[in-house]
C-alpha cells in the first residue's frame, strides 16, 4: 500500500532547508547544515556538499601546494599512509600527482535549469516570488511584517480558506 503524503511532516522538514528570514544588513547566523545535524560531522558536510554544492574542504590543488610548501609535512603524511594503506607509495603518488575530477555538481538548481533549457520556462520568475512569499509567511517565526492571516490549520487548509475569504486564486496571481 502506498504511503500517504504527510503535509505537516514535509513542511517541518522543509523549514530546515529554507532560510527563516530574508537577508538583513547585519550578520545573523543561520546554520545551513541544520538539516544534517543528526548525522556524523563528515557525513553531514559531504552530503550537504553534494546537495548544495558547498565547498567543505580545501581544493586538491591547495592541499598539494601546502605539501610542496612544507605546511603538510612529508613524515606525517607517510606515517598516516603506512598506518592506513597496504601500499603507501602508490597512495602517495595518487595524492600528489594523479588527475581527478574535483568539480562540484550540486543538485540544487538542476531542475530549474533543465526546465529553462528544455521548455523555455523560467520557474524562478513563475514560481519563486509567490511561493516564497506564501511559504515564508506561513512558516514565520515571528519576524515577518505581516503574519499569515489563517492560524491553527495546516498549509493546504490555510490556503484554501484564504482563497475563499479573499476571493483570489493563488495560481492566477502574477506577482
Amino acid at each position: 500500500m502506498a504511503k500517504q503524503f504527510d503535509e505537516e511532516h514535509a513542511l517541518h522538514e522543509l523549514k530546515h532547508y529554507l532560510p527563516s528570514q530574508q537577508a538583513l544588513k547585519d550578520f545573523i547566523h543561520h546554520n545551513s547544515l541544520h538539516a544534517f545535524q543528526h548525522m556524523r560531522f563528515y557525513d553531514a558536510i559531504f552530503k550537504a556538499a553534494g546537495i548544495f554544492g558547498f565547498q567543505v574542504h580545501l581544493l586538491l590543488t591547495e592541499y598539494r601546494a601546502l605539501y610542496r610548501s612544507g605546511r603538510i609535512r612529508e613524515d606525517i603524511l607517510e606515517f598516516i599512509l603506512r598506518r592506513r594503506q597496504k601500499d603507501p607509495a602508490i597512495w602517495k603518488q595518487k595524492m600528489l600527482e594523479a588527475t581527478y575530477d574535483t568539480s562540484l555538481h550540486p543538485r540544487i538548481g538542476r531542475l530549474r535549469k533543465n526546465w529553462k533549457e528544455l521548455y523555455q520556462l523560467d520557474l524562478d520568475n513563475q514560481v519563486h516570488p509567490l511561493l516564497f512569499r506564501i511559504s515564508c509567511a506561513f512558516l514565520d517565526q515571528g519576524i515577518a511584517i505581516d503574519s499569515f492571516p489563517i492560524a491553527g490549520k495546516n498549509f493546504t487548509a490555510s490556503l484554501q480558506e484564504l482563497e475563499q475569504k479573499a476571493r483570489l486564486v493563488f495560481s492566477e496571481q502574477k506577482l
